[in-house]
């Protein structure tokens, strides 16, 4: 068989896994747009009168505008967090001859291991002995904390195979540590410190765990607390601006996507190849 051949069933695969995966996106827009009787009755059809105060409602009642900011706040401010630490970390590791680096780097890494469900009662009892629940800098730190055993994993990786020679020129030229690090390593990590940052940032983003089990303040209610609280209020009885709801929270992050689908697609490409 010919390589153009190979395309055909390629193609139309591709044709029907992208049918399966935007149909219930495209189900919630309409869906979004409907009353409950045009939403159980005329499932597949386009809406006879369009709803858009259904938008309306779900944006004043389930504020999200709010549980955006709030979301964007913890993942700008967490993904910066682990990304400092975790460079600095993988500098140790790689750069500096230490006895115990091989003992450490396990450490950090056994953070990958253990499943995060096993940590809620301990943090929150912990969290809760000095006050520090509904606190926007304990989440940070929280979400920070839970992002840096990857973190560490892809730049350490990386860094560990950049020639140790630049080290020696820089130092030669009267580069000291930080100036090494943050002005000529860090840069030639990039497409890892990208690739954890895309990570990590994400991850936060669409956290759910954490913000209920260390929120109950409306106003710090990220996006996805936001939309399971809203969809708890309202139930079946209005379908229509609970839809909605749903549209608004995944609009935000289909735009960050496609504003950055390149460094997505290439810090991912390069962490895995590097690793």
């Amino acid at each position: 068989m010919t390589l153009r051949s190979y395309k055909i069933p390629a193609y139309l695969f591709s044709t029907l896994c992208a049918v399966i995966f935007m149909y219930p996106l495209f189900f919630s827009v309409i869906s979004s747009l409907k009353d409950n009787l045009e939403i159980y009755n005329n499932v597949f059809s386009l809406p006879e009168v369009w709803r858009w105060s259904n938008y309306k409602l779900a944006f004043a009642t389930a504020h999200i505008d709010k549980a955006v900011w709030n979301s964007f706040i913890y993942a700008i401010a967490g993904t910066l967090l682990t990304l400092v630490l975790g460079t600095m970390a993988s500098f140790i590791l790689t750069r500096i001859s230490l006895r115990w680096n091989g003992a450490l780097y396990i450490y950090f890494i056994m953070g990958l291991m253990i499943p995060v469900y096993s940590l809620v009662i301990p943090i929150s009892r912990m969290i809760g002995s000095f006050n520090g629940f509904n606190n926007y800098f304990v989440m940070i730190v929280l979400y920070a904390t839970f992002q840096l055993p990857l973190t560490i994993f892809l730049i350490t990786g990386f860094m560990k195979g950049i020639n140790k020679e630049i080290d020696e020129s820089a130092v030669m030229d009267g580069c000291g540590p930080a100036t090494l690090l943050f002005r000529i390593l860090a840069p030639l990590s990039m497409p890892a410190i990208s690739t954890a940052g895309i990570l990590a940032f994400f991850d936060i983003y669409n956290d759910l765990i954490w913000n209920v089990i260390m929120v109950n303040d409306r106003s710090m209610f990220n996006i996805s607390m936001a939309l399971m609280s809203f969809v708890g209020e309202r139930g079946s009885s209005q379908m229509g601006p609970t839809f909605a709801g749903i549209i608004l929270t995944i609009i935000p992050t289909i735009v960050i996507y496609l504003l950055f689908q390149e460094k997505v697609e290439s810090g991912l490409s390069a962490g895995a190849v590097k690793e």
